[in-house]
């Protein structure tokens, strides 16, 4: 964050709170909120802050754990229906004993457990934060194939949920800002939260010779997508673009990596090269940073997302990306931090970006090194940060009065304008 997006200022705020965190995935699962909720946790815990989340319940999982003090999950019922992969969890007594005993609750998503819960929390008079992962429209028109007329009743619920429920708004990326924006969220209560990335576990050296694995010749190129192989991640056409570039590249190879309810289907699709496409399912999370640093070339156009944590995992990993241009990080698109696709749906426009890094080995390098400079100006103490103040800017006076100390270093020169919170200050030592 650059000095012109942003003013320092130091006091110490009172604050003791209790953050209820209500999401609809969670571990065993993995995906985005998964890997977030467990970047910005341990944040939040070391700023004395107390966390639950309440998520779903699986066989063989405690219904209550505390992972660590002042940390507790809270499973509720899990129904056997599920909707692309994920299990529709429904709110239950615990849900309303956590909400009950928080002062601030944050929904992560609108499937059943998050809508159940910000309507519980406002019953409960408690002040609600929206993290906005996903971009309904996407899963309406893409993902579920809705009519029309049940989309259009759908954004109006949605534009009245944000205006009649949600305190504060929080987004980590240009295109779900926009997203809220089209949904009516007032922007004097929208919150960028940028992502960051742990650079202790994402680093350029390889932990695993995957190239051995695969017998993947040390001459190479290894184009790698890694996430769930899903319709809303464009892997038909990722596939399609991969298949083309082979065809002038001889020594190109596609790693695809992880798994997903449209699997089989992307197993069986017919290609020119598929003895040149490796496809190795679900990885644990353990050899992600191997899959990521083995790469020449990361490949993720989709269509739900632009900034996402593969961008920047393999970013860090010190790897071109190729992306989805729509919506992106200003910072992104600013400089050769990574190539953008204009239209995602055109397998030949992502072929030829393919080829571009493919066969320039030193454009491949300059790309990766300013995609890695980029990350590694971000940090979760920042994103943390931000996330505090929007919180505070919602929670009541008298909530925050109370309670012990916390230190909020950055806020946004955006933000900045909005009246803070009534608090006792004193100089931070």
């Amino acid at each position: 964050m650059s000095p012109e997006q942003s003013r320092t200022v130091s006091w110490r705020v009172s604050i003791d709170l209790k953050i209820c965190m209500i999401t609809d995935t969670y571990h065993p699962g993995f995906d985005g909120i998964v890997r977030y909720l467990d970047y910005l946790i341990p944040q939040l815990l070391q700023k004395g802050y107390e966390v639950s989340v309440v998520c779903p319940w699986f066989k063989g999982h405690e219904r209550y754990s505390s992972p660590e003090e002042g940390f507790e999950i809270i499973r509720t019922t899990t129904t056997r229906f599920r909707s692309n992969a994920y299990y529709w969890a429904i709110p239950d007594w615990r849900l309303i004993k956590a909400i009950i005993q928080s002062d601030f609750v944050v929904l992560h998503s609108l499937m059943p457990l998050g809508l159940a819960g910000g309507l519980l929390a406002k019953l409960f008079r408690k002040k609600i934060g929206f993290w906005c992962h996903h971009d309904e429209r996407v899963i309406f028109k893409d993902i579920l194939q809705l009519p029309p007329f049940l989309i259009r009743l759908l954004y109006k619920f949605i534009g009245k949920f944000y205006a009649k429920i949600v305190d504060v708004f929080f987004h980590a990326t240009e295109r779900f800002r926009r997203k809220l924006v089209y949904f009516g969220a007032p922007s004097d209560k929208t919150h960028h939260t940028p992502f960051a990335i742990n650079t202790s576990k994402f680093h350029s050296d390889p932990e695993i010779d995957l190239r051995k694995r695969h017998n993947i010749p040390s001459d190479g190129v290894i184009a790698c997508y890694l996430g769930r192989l899903s319709v809303e991640k464009n892997v038909d056409n990722i596939l399609l673009a991969l298949d083309a570039a082979m065809e002038e590249v001889p020594n190109l190879y596609a790693l695809i990596v992880g798994g997903g309810p449209d699997e089989e289907k992307y197993l069986s699709l017919p290609r020119n090269n598929n003895d040149r496409f490796i496809f190795t399912g679900f990885i644990p999370e353990s050899e992600l940073q191997s899959h990521y640093a083995t790469s020449d070339i990361f490949v993720t156009p989709t269509l739900n997302e632009s900034s996402c944590f593969t961008v920047f995992e393999s970013m860090t990993c010190n790897v071109p990306v190729i992306t989805s241009a729509m919506d992106h990080d200003p910072d992104i698109i600013d400089r050769v931090n990574a190539l953008l696709v204009h239209d995602v749906l055109d397998p030949s426009e992502i072929k030829d970006n393919v080829l571009r890094l493919a066969i320039n080995e030193s454009f491949r390098k300059r790309v990766a090194s300013n995609g890695q400079k980029l990350i590694l100006s971000r940090t979760w103490e920042n994103h943390s940060e931000r996330f505090i103040y929007g919180m505070n800017t919602a929670v009541s006076a008298n909530i925050i009065h109370k309670r012990s100390i916390a230190k909020v270093d950055t806020i946004p020169k955006s933000q900045s304008k909005h009246k803070a919170p009534h608090v006792k200050k004193s100089p931070v030592l």
